[in-house]
This record gives C-alpha cells, sequence and structure tokens, in this order.
C-alpha cells in the first residue's frame, strides 16, 4: 500500500430433553430437537394406540355387563373377563392421564423447539453481523494504510496525537501484499468469478487468524498487526485531531470577520 497505489482502494469483499426434574427442558443443538421431536411423536402414536385398544377391551366388558344386568346368559369366558373390568377401568384412566401428559409435554418441546430455533437464528446474524463489521474495518484500515501521512505516523510515532508507532516497515509491505490479495486488479485472461473467489478464501483465512502462510508470514500475525492498529484508537483521535483544527480554523476566520465587518465591502 505505498503511496503509487493511493486513490480507491476497496476491498470486495434446539434440541428438547426431558430433564431430570418434572416437567423441566434443556435445548442443544438443531439436529437432536428434530430427532427429539420425532421421537415423541412415537411415543404419543404407541399411547394413543394402547388407549384405542384398551377402549376396545372395555367397550366389549360394558356390552357383557349390561347382558349380564339384563339377565342374559354368558359363556364363561365372557364371565372370566369381567372379573377383570374394574383393572381394565383403572388401567384405561391411567393411560388417558398419561396420553394427556405426553400431548401436554410434546407442546411444550414443541414450543421449546421454536423457541431455541429463533434464538439460534438471532445468533447467526450477530455471528454475521460481526463478521461483516470485521471486514468493514478491513476495508478501511487498508484503505487508509494507502495514505503516506498515515503510514509515517503508524511507523514513527505521531507526536500531535500521542500515537506510539505501531507498525514495522516490514509488516507495512506485508499489509501492502494483503491488499493486493483480497482486492485484485481486473484480469481479462481470468473470469471476474474466479479472481474474486482466490481473494475470498485470502479474506477468510485473514478474518479466523490462520497460522498459514502468505505475504511472506502469515493471516495470524496480519491480523494481529490490523487488530494493534485498531484497538489503539489511533484512527479516532486522528478523526478528533482533524476535527479540532477544522473547528479552530473556522473559529479564527469569523474571529477576523468581526474585528473588520467591512473588510469585504
Amino acid at each position: 500500500m505505498p503511496s503509487a497505489m493511493n486513490g480507491n482502494r476497496t476491498v470486495q469483499s434446539a434440541s428438547p430433553d426431558v430433564g431430570s426434574a418434572p416437567g423441566q427442558i434443556t435445548l442443544g443443538g438443531g439436529q437432536s430437537s428434530g430427532a427429539q421431536t420425532e421421537a415423541m411423536k412415537q411415543v404419543l402414536g404407541v399411547v394413543d394406540k394402547k388407549v384405542r385398544n384398551m377402549e376396545k377391551k372395555k367397550g366389549k366388558l360394558d356390552d357383557y355387563q349390561s347382558k349380564k344386568n339384563k339377565g342374559e346368559r354368558l359363556n364363561q369366558d365372557q364371565l372370566d373377563a369381567l372379573t377383570k373390568y374394574q383393572e381394565v377401568t383403572n388401567n384405561l384412566e391411567f393411560a388417558r392421564e398419561l396420553q394427556k401428559s405426553f400431548l401436554s409435554l410434546g407442546q411444550d418441546i414443541q414450543k421449546a423447539v421454536k423457541k431455541a430455533a429463533r434464538r439460534e437464528q438471532l445468533q447467526r446474524e450477530e455471528s454475521e453481523q460481526k463478521r461483516l463489521k470485521t471486514v468493514l474495518e478491513l476495508q478501511f484500515l487498508l484503505d487508509r494504510l494507502g495514505e503516506d501521512s498515515v503510514r509515517q505516523e503508524l511507523r514513527q510515532g505521531a507526536a500531535s496525537v500521542d500515537t506510539p508507532s505501531l507498525l514495522t516497515d516490514t509488516e507495512l509491505t506485508a499489509l501492502d501484499e494483503l491488499y493486493k490479495l483480497v482486492g485484485p486488479e481486473p484480469d481479462q485472461n481470468t473470469r471476474f468469478t474466479d479472481q474474486y473467489e482466490e481473494a475470498s478464501q485470502h479474506l477468510m483465512d485473514l478474518l479466523e487468524g490462520k497460522d498459514k502462510a502468505v505475504a511472506g508470514t502469515t493471516y495470524k500475525a496480519l491480523k494481529d498487526s490490523l487488530n494493534r492498529v485498531l484497538l489503539s484508537g489511533y484512527f479516532d483521535q486522528a478523526q478528533s485531531h482533524q476535527n479540532g483544527v477544522c473547528e479552530e480554523t473556522e473559529e479564527q476566520a469569523t474571529e477576523e470577520q468581526a474585528v473588520d465587518p467591512g473588510q469585504n465591502l
């Protein structure tokens, strides 16, 4: 990013688990939530089938009891079955209560799954926003590193804004090479998409801070250099200094006009 490169320097760039405590639900990954929701459906299917079978059995016993009450003659098998009437009734009531409990739990799990999915979506959006912010910061830094005055201040320190030396000549040279990699010049012999596919890979490796060789150093070292400049507050101080100079110039101009109001007549 030497002065010859000044100008336009734009970088292209829930799963629900039933806990040990009653009614407790914990959330995990999306794949687990789908699998466990399906498992709950299977459990509900088994319980529903059990309830239907018991209802049919009780229905037969009700029919036997009705015939007996009317004085009709029952065979021994029917009489033996009637001896279990109360047991079947109690089991059916228990199965229905269990069915209600599983239905309620299934609804809670569905709500938890939706809530977990929403939370994961928000986390992904937040992560993407942070990643985009980092890309924009990178673009800003690489653009400004093309200015001779900025390079000199970062290399030697700027007494006017009390900024210590932040980058060495070697680091600046490596960042110049990085800029060429993430923002390649148009090449008529190479497809546009192919050019930026390679550039995007360099950018991804830089964002991840990979300990991989590039530009005579590593992506990790380059990221550390850029972070050092970013976190130093140098550009915040430089901006404040520029604003102060502009305000001072405007004040001086106002004072001069106040001293000699007829000067421009």
